[in-house]
């Protein structure tokens, strides 16, 4: 092929979601329990920062998606290790784009005593998107189903 095809192939545009490799770093956790149960042993994990960021519209790969990024610190005395537990994230009130929120418990990399759990979705042309103004709840869960205290967090864009 004459190198003009190659160049005129090259420079057609893709679907951005099909460009951007980005994925986000949170993987589900296996309950071994059937049903899960309140223990305030469990202690609640410590939010250190929480950051969101919309996407921007763009044409560059990755400009569609929306970023949540929430850094947990794990206390110190627990009984279960950072590692050995995952996390459940739900809606008190307000509202949030679709896809932000987990189902189910999530993990994510640690690095000693702390995690972030960084969740992405295909956000709204910025004409579009709504302004972000959530609460939520995060809680521990063991692998045996025992659920922590929970704290709350707050999400703003």
């Amino acid at each position: 092929m004459r190198a003009w095809h190659w160049i005129a192939l090259l420079a057609l545009p893709l679907p951005a979601q099909a460009e951007c490799g980005f994925t986000s770093n949170i993987t589900p956790v296996v309950i071994s329990a059937a049903t899960q149960v309140d223990d305030p042993q469990v202690p609640a994990p410590e939010i250190e920062a929480v950051t969101v960021a919309r996407g921007i519209g763009g044409g560059a790969a990755c400009d569609a998606l929306g970023f949540v990024s929430v850094k947990l610190r794990w206390p110190r005395g627990s009984d279960h290790d950072l590692g050995q537990v995952g996390f459940e994230y739900r809606l008190v009130q307000g509202s949030l784009p679709e896809g932000v929120l987990p189902a189910g418990v999530v993990a994510a990399p640690v690095s000693g005593r702390r995690s972030e759990h960084l969740f992405t979705w295909q956000d709204q042309e910025p004409a579009r998107q709504q302004p972000i103004h959530a609460l939520l709840e995060v809680r521990a869960v063991t692998g045996d189903g025992h659920r922590g205290t929970p704290v709350q967090l707050v999400l703003q864009q």
